[in-house]
């Protein structure tokens, strides 16, 4: 059994502000070990099921991809570190993988939950495939989705669970938060929610194929809404691009692989002003 898992540092148990997510935060090396954690957790709940290859990708994008500390990862598994990557956190990913797990991950921007967000905090509104809103989950999940692969497990707090579990039927869920607001949780001790990614991640591999890769029949429809118009207009320079309205993008892609990179390619362009605060960035 192959498996691909995807950590992002958002949804850890401990980690709520940019103290811990952003590299010159003064809390960001003790967060670099929580999520490192929770990774393992997930590496050893699939090694105790069977899985013979195993991929961890570091997906926290606030530090360019490298906040998982390499020198403590199981050694079992494989790091996907540093970037860019064409397919940022699932780089990698293709028709050889039994399961996808989301680990760490936090809800789409707009919801109520530990730093809500897509793909980047400052520049993105909101992200519709075919009509439906989706923010890094469904993203991710549609990507494995394309080629073949259920995404069978979503970890972080209670609202980014609920958004996993509203878009894939049967999906397994581990909550080690409770969204107190954009920057407040209440949440497990480290040790107690290793454990239940442990455990969670051997349910969800154990019955992987009850589980529906989700996915978006092509061509596939992308809109993206930039929370204003500069980031707009640069991402408009991009080949096929048509105008919403002033602040909303909108292209139709072939399949949704294609889709993914542009969307990405969309995202890459926007430039912060200078001196601009960035909270989180995937």
């Amino acid at each position: 059994m192959k498996v691909f898992i995807s950590v992002d540092m958002e949804g850890v148990a401990g980690i709520s502000d940019s103290v811990h997510t952003n590299p010159h935060g003064y809390d960001y090396q003790p967060a670099r070990r929580l999520m490192t954690g929770e990774a393992n957790a997930a590496v050893q709940g699939a090694l105790i099921v069977g899985a013979t290859e195993i991929w961890v990708s570091d997906s926290h994008g606030g530090n360019g991809y490298r906040s998982i500390l390499g020198t403590e990862l199981d050694e079992e598994a494989q790091l996907i570190t540093g970037g860019p990557r064409p397919f940022g956190q699932l780089e990698g990913i293709d028709r050889f993988f039994d399961a996808l797990l989301l680990v760490g991950y936090h809800a789409r921007h707009g919801v109520f939950g530990v730093f809500n967000h897509t793909t980047n905090g400052l520049a993105i509104e909101a992200v519709h495939v075919n009509g439906i809103e989706v923010g890094e989950i469904g993203l991710n999940a549609g990507l494995a989705g394309h080629y073949g692969v259920p995404t069978v497990l979503v970890t972080g707090d209670d609202m980014a669970v609920a958004e996993g579990q509203a878009l894939i039927p049967g999906i397994h869920g581990a909550v080690v938060k409770t969204a107190l607001g954009r920057y407040a949780s209440r949440g497990l001790h480290p040790s107690r929610a290793r454990e239940l990614i442990r455990l969670r991640t051997q349910e969800a591999l154990k019955n992987r194929t009850q589980i529906t890769p989700y996915s978006f029949a092509g061509p596939v429809q992308l809109q993206v809404r930039f929370k204003d118009t500069g980031p707009a207009e640069n991402a408009s320079t991009i080949p096929g691009m048509e105008w919403v309205d002033d602040s909303t993008l909108a292209t139709t892609c072939p399949d949704f692989a294609t889709a993914y990179r542009t969307y990405r390619t969309m995202v890459s362009l926007y430039i912060p002003a200078w001196g601009s605060w960035i909270r989180s960035t995937n």
